[in-house]
C-alpha cells in the first residue's frame, strides 16, 4: 500500500503523525511556556498543511468524500483554536476556547489512524465495510475523546478582582 503513495498522500501521513506525536506530547506537558508555544505552532502548521494534503487524495473513492470533509471540519477547528490567541485583548474565555478547539482537532488525525489501520488489519473488501468500519471507528474515538477533553478540561479562570469588589459593593458590573 505505501508503493502507491502519491506525494501529497505521503505529505498529508508523514505530517498527521508527526502531528498525533506533538499532540501527545502537548497533552502530558504543562500547558503555559516556550516549549508548548513551540509544539503549538509546529502543530498548527503541521497540521493545516496536512489537512490541505488531504484534499489533494483521491486515491480511495476517487472523488471528494467523508474524508475531504473531515479534512475541512479540522482545518475549522484549528482556525478556531487560534484566533483566541491571536485577539488583542484577548477574551475573557480564551483558554477554555482554544482548548476545547485544539483538542477536538487532535481527535481527527487519531480517529484517521484508527481507521487506517483497522481497514488494513482487517478482511474489509468493500466500501460499504470500509465506511461501516470508519463510522464505528469515529463514534468510539469520539466518544473516548468527549470523556477525555471534558476530564481534563481547565479550570475555569477567575473573573478580574475589579468585577468582585464590584459585586460585593453592590455597584452594578458591566
Amino acid at each position: 500500500m505505501i508503493g502507491h503513495l502519491t506525494l501529497p498522500g505521503a505529505i498529508h501521513a508523514a505530517l498527521a503523525l508527526l502531528c498525533i506525536a506533538a499532540g501527545l506530547v502537548q497533552f502530558l506537558r504543562p500547558k503555559r511556556g516556550a516549549g508548548h508555544r513551540a509544539r503549538g505552532y509546529f502543530y498548527v502548521y503541521a497540521m493545516l498543511v496536512a489537512d490541505g494534503a488531504a484534499m489533494l487524495v483521491y486515491r480511495f473513492s476517487g472523488h471528494f468524500s467523508p474524508f475531504h470533509v473531515a479534512a475541512i471540519v479540522n482545518f475549522v477547528l484549528i482556525v478556531l483554536a487560534i484566533v483566541p490567541l491571536l485577539r488583542t485583548p484577548r477574551p475573557a474565555n480564551w483558554r477554555m476556547t482554544h482548548y476545547n478547539f485544539i483538542a477536538w482537532s487532535y481527535v481527527s488525525p487519531i480517529s484517521a489512524l484508527a481507521i487506517n489501520i483497522a481497514v488494513r488489519v482487517l478482511p474489509a473488501t468493500t466500501r460499504e465495510q470500509i465506511g461501516l468500519t470508519a463510522l464505528i471507528l469515529s463514534v468510539v474515538t469520539m466518544t473516548i475523546a468527549y470523556i477525555l477533553i471534558g476530564k481534563y478540561r481547565p479550570l475555569p479562570e477567575a473573573p478580574p478582582l475589579s468585577a468582585e469588589l464590584a459585586g460585593q459593593s453592590g455597584a452594578p458590573s458591566s
